[in-house]
């Protein structure tokens, strides 16, 4: 599990230091800041981050920040929340041809940028663009804790969001309106049922073996009529396999049959 990281692109140095401290105090990573179109396009295709700040005027950078919101786009797919002063009709038109995004008005306050951060991961994850003209101060944190695309999601704990790999999941236990996310030799509990897990979270790899349980094909080390044993780092565990869920379970992992 790692903490989400942040691309800052800002050409006001003192509004991107205030920036970094703010991110760093919420629990975030920064994965890098840059001052122009040219040294963000290098830091982004280095540093892959999760999620990007993008100064929308740029003074004296080759692109804006809306173009450059496009070449990141074609690098990879991620949310971007644009930095702005105000608000101006040519800007928003052209936003719209960029995807997902969120809005951080300057100046700010750090529940603001909190908020804004996670409305960008809504934004983003459910593939709806926002409203552009709707008060930041009135946001509310959106109700799913959960963003999830394809082999990873992010969880939000404390003021940090965790990114947390599928494949690195070995199992998840419920615990009645919580769930226990076990990866390797860490685990993490958040505040959601395992049904509603598995609705968020649809990857074939995991399946419910157990009212309380669900685990990751890959990870399974062998298993029998009534348990499944899933490897962690320091051994394995007994995982039950409940009776309505033995049939499909054994389906779906791969057998050498006998002649």
């Amino acid at each position: 599990m790692q903490a989400l990281s942040i691309l800052i692109v800002e050409d006001d140095y003192l509004a991107a230091a205030d920036l970094e401290e703010e991110l760093a105090g919420l629990g975030y990573q920064v994965a890098a800041v840059s001052a122009d179109s040219d040294s963000a396009i290098q830091a982004f295709r280095e540093s892959l981050p999760d999620i990007a700040l993008v100064d929308i005027e740029l003074k004296g950078s080759p692109m804006d920040g809306i173009e450059l919101a496009q070449v990141f786009n074609s690098i990879k797919r991620i949310p971007i929340v644009f930095l702005t002063g105000h608000y101006e009709q040519a800007y928003l038109e052209r936003v719209k041809l960029v995807g997902p995004v969120s809005y951080l008005l300057k100046p700010h306050t750090p529940p603001q940028l909190d908020v804004t951060l996670s409305l960008a991961l809504s934004n983003f994850f459910s593939r709806k663009m926002p409203d552009a003209h709707a008060p930041l101060t009135t946001a509310s944190r959106p109700p799913c804790i959960f963003y999830s695309e394809a082999d990873y999601f992010f969880v939000k704990q404390d003021h940090r969001y965790l990114r947390i790999e599928v494949p690195d999941i070995r199992w998840v236990q419920s615990l009645g309106n919580y769930v226990r996310i076990v990866t390797g030799q860490e685990s993490a509990t958040f505040s959601v049922k395992l049904k509603s897990f598995l609705e968020q979270i649809p990857h074939s790899a995991l399946m419910r073996i157990h009212r309380s349980y669900v685990v990751n094909c890959h990870h399974v080390a062998s298993y029998t009529k009534g348990q499944a044993f899933v490897r962690r780092q320091d051994g394995v565990e007994e995982i039950p396999i409940g009776k309505k869920y033995r049939e499909a379970f054994f389906s779906a992992l791969p057998r050498l049959r006998a002649d």
